[in-house]
């Protein structure tokens, strides 16, 4: 699924960047396959990993310095500890493309403002974004279940977000506020659906409430949970 996110974010691009920044990369799922797909496409880049690293995700930036050096990418990619919403270790107009995934259900109004505001002023001239995030529309009971099993999660990260994730019309709307141009939003088919099991090991790591694990069981093992649609909003500065 990851391949094919990345598939379809660079064919609505114009691929012609050098400095590259993943924001909310956390241990690489992304990265990884993003620098072996965009190496196909271009011989010149490096990328910044940026990630805030912290509470039940503290180990993250650990595990994706392991993971680059597994894979011998040392030199293509720099790790960088730290908020979005205040990136003042990035200079002004020194980054090509911004990509995230996942990235925006994690702040509320506020915090997401900023963080476009952030990444405005860190993009160059002409320089593009990408980003994806789950729809929040449930089509199905099994969609509706993985919603609700994220708003049910015990993470005491703060700002405590507003949403399970913000409608793709809210962040065409901040862009645009902010100055961001050739807004554009396009729908990505995830089609990922989790058994009970694996449902079950997946709430463990987003420390869901136990009382709603319990007291949504039976729904559980018949239904599963599955991945809403994800809407990737495309902008250009």
């Amino acid at each position: 699924m990851r391949d094919k996110l990345i598939d379809f974010i660079l064919e609505n691009l114009d691929i012609k960047f050098s400095v590259i920044l993943e924001a909310s990369c956390g241990e690489g799922q992304l990265t990884i396959p993003f620098i072996k797909k965009i190496m196909e496409h271009i011989d010149n880049f490096s990328i910044i990993a940026y990630d805030l690293s912290t509470g039940p995700y503290s180990k993250s930036l650990g595990i994706l310095k392991k993971k680059i050096e597994k894979e011998g990418f040392q030199d293509l990619v720099t790790i960088i500890q730290g908020d979005v919403r205040n990136m003042e270790v990035i200079e002004d107009e020194t980054i090509d493309f911004i990509f995230s995934n996942d990235l925006f259900c994690d702040l509320n109004r506020i915090g997401l403002e900023k963080t476009l505001n952030e990444f405005y002023r860190i993009l160059k001239h002409k320089g593009q974004m990408a980003h994806a995030e789950y729809a929040p529309f449930p089509e199905n009971f099994a969609q509706n279940l993985f919603i609700e099993a994220d708003i049910h999660s015990l993470d005491t990260s703060e700002p405590k977000p507003d949403w399970f994730s913000p409608t793709s019309d809210e962040i065409a709307v901040l862009m645009h506020k902010i100055g961001f141009k050739d807004i554009t939003i396009k729908y990505f088919q995830t089609g990922i659906h989790i058994n009970f099991e694996e449902a079950l090991k997946a709430f463990k790591e987003w420390t869901v409430d136990p009382k709603f694990i319990e007291r949504h069981k039976e729904d559980l093992r018949k239904f599963g949970i599955e991945t809403p649609i994800e809407h990737v909003v495309f902008c250009s500065k």
